[in-house]
């Protein structure tokens, strides 16, 4: 089963912009973000087969004449991914498009931006499934190339920030609403939508357990303050204390509902849960009397 960075990057690989602009920006982030030169060659490498499938199809547009070799490779032992290689001699024709390149009127649209940042994301990006924590990365070989796909999204409005990790430079954001946007602006409109359906079900669930824990502290404090209650009472029955009639009342009401709380009790009698709860802060103290005298009397 693909990972949800798989999926997101399938959807994005099916849909071809008609833009020649925005073709051209996106397959330059492809190759500049995704490759690497090898013996000559210009090597783009990646675990999706339509992301390799979208390189081969924009190159057929800027290279036409070129054809490209391809090839999948069994990756290293600990991992289960073929990794699919698309090669080209990165001389002749390769050559000439790239030193024609003006990165400055690439991206002189939005849109040609939005479309660069397809390509980098399809290239090296990846996105974490919605049930788990909200982060989307891209990872790029150099600090220079994560600075400038981060630029260039916070020229998007997208406000990202940028690590070093395991000698790789890391440009990333993290709030769920951004990734949706990000995702939306990019073109994967399905995957917003599971995003979203998910990210729902993930606050219910979060709220609803706020709101056991919550009833579960405040049953727990309640069960304490029956049992201090009751301690205090069976101290001074035991000690013989006499109380006045209001006092013995309250007593008598916790005896006889031990699991209740205050609140309860005082619904009971029809009176204040502040008003009972004082009457037992009565009972605590007279009890508390009592057991420093039990000290008392055993020096």
């Amino acid at each position: 089963m693909p990972s949800y960075a798989q999926e997101v990057k399938n959807e994005l690989s099916r849909k071809l912009d008609d833009d020649r602009g925005c073709q051209l920006a996106e397959f330059v982030a492809l190759i500049v973000t995704g490759s690497r030169k090898v013996d000559g060659r210009l090597e783009f490498s990646n675990i999706n087969a339509a992301v390799a499938r979208r390189v081969i199809t924009l190159a057929k547009k800027f290279f036409p004449t070129l054809k490209p070799e391809v090839a999948a490779v069994r990756r290293k032992r600990l991992y289960k991914n073929l990794r699919y290689v698309v090669r080209f001699v990165a001389t002749g024709e390769v050559q000439k498009f790239f030193d024609a390149l003006d990165m400055a009127e690439l991206l002189k649209r939005t849109r040609f931006k939005i479309a660069y940042l397809r390509g980098a994301f399809l290239a090296v990006g990846t996105v974490n499934r919605p049930e788990s924590h909200y982060i989307l990365q891209l990872i790029l070989p150099t600090q220079a190339q994560a600075q400038f796909i981060r630029e260039l999204m916070e020229r998007l409005e997208f406000r990202a920030k940028l690590y070093e990790r395991q000698k790789k430079f890391v440009t990333w954001i993290s709030e769920a609403d951004a990734i949706c946007d990000f995702l939306g602006m990019l073109g994967a409109e399905n995957a917003v939508e599971r995003f979203e359906v998910a990210r729902n079900l993930k606050e219910v669930r979060m709220q609803v357990n706020r709101i056991v824990n919550f009833e579960t502290a405040a049953l727990n404090k309640a069960i304490d303050a029956a049992k201090s209650q009751l301690a205090d009472i069976k101290i001074l029955l035991a000690r013989n204390v006499t109380v006045n009639p209001k006092l013995q009342a309250a007593m008598t009401l916790r005896l006889e509902n031990p699991a209740c709380t205050v609140r309860e009790l005082a619904e009971k009698i029809g009176m204040s849960a502040p008003g009972l709860l004082y009457r037992y802060h009565i009972i605590n103290h007279l009890a508390n009397n009592e057991r420093r005298k039990m000290i008392h009397n055993k020096k």
